[in-house]
């Protein structure tokens, strides 16, 4: 037997609705058969839903795409993988390089698809609370003021200056203040913040 193979399969609502699980068992009884140790590590979406479930495998430090992956297909790809085919059926070649994501700057979503968005630990590893350790080195004045700065909007406030709202409450004379939350998605039809809180949600 072989070291153990490592695959990336989205958790994501939308590729479970697409068959990511019954593709993931698939994949795993073909491994057997083929006294192949298979690791699958669940992970958000990248948000190409045309082409979920998204498999993808890391060469290097390179990931390639296999998708849409399906129950019935999952063991010709997987031995496309085996192989080393990052050419074979269903492949999309790097991931990165694909023509919806190669041109795009992933500032909220660069987790989602990378990472088990249940593991803390992997959160981390990337990046993950990089911005609040800065901030708890900061004051109040100062963290308000550089979200003024970076001209950031929304945020709960359907484009509002993000800064302006966070200077005003801070402003506001209490004694006590409250943060509201909620899990709505208010963008109709883009999914943004679902994708978030299944791909990515100690952001």
């Amino acid at each position: 037997m072989t070291e153990t193979l490592r695959l990336f399969l989205p958790l994501d609502s939308v590729a479970v609705s697409l068959g990511a699980d019954e593709a993931g068992e698939r994949l795993i009884a073909h491994g057997n058969n083929k006294s192949e140790a298979i690791e699958i590590v669940r992970t958000g979406s990248r948000g190409m839903h045309w082409l979920e479930p998204l498999l993808e495998v890391e060469v290097g430090s390179v990931r390639y795409g296999f998708g849409p992956l399906t129950p019935e297909n999952a063991g010709e790809v997987l031995d496309a993988i085996i192989a080393g085919d990052m050419k074979g059926p269903h492949s999309i070649g790097p991931v990165d390089e694909h023509p919806f994501l190669a041109k795009q700057t992933r500032w909220i979503f660069d987790r989602c698809g990378k990472t088990n968005p249940l593991s803390l630990d992997d959160f981390k590893r990337h990046g993950g609370y990089a911005g609040l350790n800065a901030a708890l080195e900061s004051s109040g004045a100062e963290i308000c003021e550089a979200i003024l700065q970076s001209g950031l909007r929304g945020r709960g406030g359907a484009g509002f200056p993000a800064g302006r709202k966070w200077k005003t409450v801070a402003a506001a004379p209490a004694g006590q203040k409250y943060v509201v939350v909620n899990a709505d998605e208010g963008d109709s039809g883009t999914f943004a913040d679902r994708m978030i809180m299944e791909g990515d949600p100690f952001l």
